[in-house]
């Protein structure tokens, strides 16, 4: 298996759209309304990538497995008011469904921390909807934890995101 990490800038826009739309498809089904699913098709998702890879305050990466769009990451200094500047946040993960419960992800997410350390963060944050239970699991057997920290959203209906956060030494 050829795993590569790749700083994404524009010209994969739609590599990046493609696992996006995949992975709310298959994650958020029964959680988001189907017609605001429906919407993530890879075209439309590769527009908004175009618009948000030339943001400087965050990091974009894609992850290939043999040449094939695997997973996509966005991270950078947490943007949350009043937090200090060691924390810095994972502020999507996704994978695309046919690498869930493979090497892939672990090696994707464990690439992320690392990024994050080197870039002299001693603590991690992520967000993830409180019904999205596979995540939730994904990142405690990964060593985060609930900080007590949620929000709603509204994404066609009303939802609670959780806050998950590690201290990385």
């Amino acid at each position: 298996m050829d795993f590569q990490v790749i700083r994404a800038t524009r010209e994969f826009a739609f590599d990046m759209g493609y696992v996006h739309s995949c992975s709310w498809q298959e994650a958020y089904t029964g959680i988001i309304p189907d017609e605001i699913i429906k919407t993530f098709t890879p075209e439309n998702r590769a527009k908004i990538f175009l618009d948000v890879l030339e943001n400087p305050l965050e990091e974009y990466y894609l992850f290939k497995v043999d040449d094939r769009p695997a997973g996509i990451a966005s991270l950078a200094k947490s943007h949350e008011k009043n937090m200090p500047n060691y924390i810095g946040e994972i502020y999507s993960i996704y994978f695309h469904p046919d690498f869930w419960g493979t090497e892939v992800t672990p090696k994707g997410f464990q690439f992320c921390i690392n990024r994050l350390k080197d870039l002299g963060f001693s603590e991690i944050t992520i967000w993830v909807l409180n019904d999205n239970l596979r995540a939730k699991r994904f990142y405690e057997r990964n060593g985060f934890k609930l900080d007590g920290n949620s929000k709603e959203i509204e994404i066609g209906v009303k939802l609670l995101e959780v806050r998950y956060s590690k201290r990385i030494l």
